[in-house]
């Protein structure tokens, strides 16, 4: 898309629209390294009808000259409503003519949602509010004259989307706008309120006054439930796949063209790291009330034979219950504690009894599982861990019916990392380009997978979301789902 406004003399608007906490933040710390834009700290009047009275006011930075300069304005929407009125009216108006050029920035909304827990800042239903008006302002038809810009390729790739951005808003694109060279106290300018500005950094623009590259400016937390995940992305995963456009059918079409499906079961389909954690606490507050032992001590310990024990990945032929049998007994031993058999016992019953009442699917699992089968797909769990446990696994998890076979490092005797792929593609009958792969590490998953020429998606639920990267980098097992669907986005 490419603007169609004319360069006017004097100092020209342009605004860019986003959610709260949506990354806008990055992209006005971006523009503020432009000689040409002023970064407004207050937002165009509600009643604005005339904006060249209003811009009149406005004070460029110094060096800049008032004849070429333009104020960046933001606006963020919140809901159905902003102040009271409709927001997509409001930017109805601002956008006629041309007058603003907006720019719609537009984040995977399950790391708006765990930004906006993280300061509390609404509820769900807020925030698929905000998204809704928002994607109403990119999809609606007739369409506004908008530019969506995609967060997560911004922080791929700056120097083309930001290009990109300058193009539409006929601004001079220059690398020193991604250079952060400058303090943004310096860079802010305003109508009214220059003196503020100068001397305090907190308000309208704080999250981005210490920004010093382009990468995300807010850290994932971890704070949504399956629950919550599962509702934002049904209500909004397929409008926001939309906006990756060209992307969507180039993987898409990768992945129909496979017969098998690989996944890794431990933390890529069910919460592993929440249900043994559990299990695990389980256990050790069990031993610190019969020996008195502190609990920080056990759980030291028990890490440090943890790492040990498990750094073969099952790979030597033994069932779940020696590994936590000696997992348990060394923990003991190193804390000069009895190792009661009768007590052991206990212990393995209990962890066993809490893991699999813990057991969790992860965000979109079985909906992909399902949609795959649908799709005449075969799947194969390939995952490093004790063949018993990884059996009762996928049945207490219910998608026993789902998987063709299960290949455990257990089942091979070969980690991951030492060579499971080529054993179960040649058990299996199958070649590198019959099978796509999922996983949730990068160095036991995408790492050797690709090294055997398997194409591969990574599962980070902690990064941004990159679809036209290799390989691509997906945060729920839903979004997945949507690309493959043939009502996906």
């Amino acid at each position: 898309m490419e603007s169609s406004q004319s360069p006017d003399h004097g100092v020209q608007a342009r605004l860019l629209v986003a959610c709260p906490h949506g990354g806008s933040g990055l992209l006005m710390r971006i523009l503020a390294g432009s000689p040409v834009c002023m970064i407004m700290d207050e937002r165009i009047p509600r009643r604005t009808t005339d904006l060249r009275d209003f811009l009149a006011l406005c004070r460029p930075k110094k060096g800049s000259s008032h004849d070429n300069a333009f104020a960046i304005f933001k606006e963020e929407i919140i809901g159905h409503n902003y102040d009271g009125e409709d927001s997509l009216n409001i930017l109805s108006i601002l956008s006629s003519s041309g007058r603003v050029c907006p720019v719609v920035l537009v984040r995977d909304p399950i790391r708006v949602f765990d930004n906006w827990k993280s300061v509390e800042l609404a509820d769900a239903r807020t925030m698929i509010d905000c998204y809704n008006t928002i994607f109403q302002l990119i999809h609606k038809t007739p369409p506004y004259d908008v530019l969506p810009l995609v967060y997560e390729k911004l922080l791929h790739d700056p120097r083309t989307e930001v290009a990109r951005l300058c193009k539409w808003w006929t601004i001079p694109f220059s690398d020193a706008m991604l250079s952060f060279k400058k303090h943004l106290s310096l860079l802010i300018a305003s109508t009214t309120n220059s003196e503020k500005i100068a001397n305090s950094e907190k308000g309208y623009l704080d999250p981005i006054t210490a920004s010093s590259s382009t990468e995300a400016d807010i850290p994932y937390r971890g704070l949504l439930s399956n629950t919550e995940k599962s509702h934002i992305e049904e209500n909004l995963g397929r409008l926001y796949l939309r906006c990756w456009q060209d992307d969507i059918p180039r993987l898409r079409a990768t992945l129909t063209e496979k017969t098998w499906f690989g996944f890794d079961l431990d933390d890529t389909l069910h919460e592993f790291r929440l249900s043994s954690g559990k299990a695990t606490d389980k256990v050790l507050e069990d031993i610190s009330e019969r020996y008195g032992t502190p609990i920080l001590a056990l759980k030291e310990e028990y890490g440090r034979v943890l790492k040990e024990k498990t750094a073969n990945a099952f790979s030597d032929g033994k069932t779940s219950f020696d590994y936590r049998r000696e997992r348990f007994t060394s923990a003991l031993t190193r804390l000069s504690l009895p190792v009661d058999q009768q007590f052991m016992n206990e212990l393995l019953e209990s962890y066993e009894t809490v893991l699999m009442a813990s057991l969790e699917l992860k965000c979109g699992a079985l909906d992909l599982l399902s949609t795959l089968k649908k799709m005449d797909k075969k799947i194969v769990v390939i995952t490093e861990g004790p063949q018993d446990a990884q059996e009762r696994t996928v049945k207490g998890l219910g998608i026993g019916g789902y998987i063709d076979f299960l290949a455990t490092t257990n089942h091979f005797l070969v980690s991951k990392t030492s060579g499971i792929f080529p054993k179960v593609m040649e058990h299996l009958g199958i070649s590198s380009g019959d099978i796509a792969y999922i996983g949730d590490s990068e160095p036991r998953d995408m790492e050797p997978a690709m090294a055997e020429g398997i194409f591969s998606i990574h599962i980070a639920e902690k990064e941004d979301i990159s679809l036209n990267t290799s390989p691509p980098r997906i945060n729920t097992l839903k979004k997945l789902q949507y690309i493959l669907s043939d009502d996906g986005p």
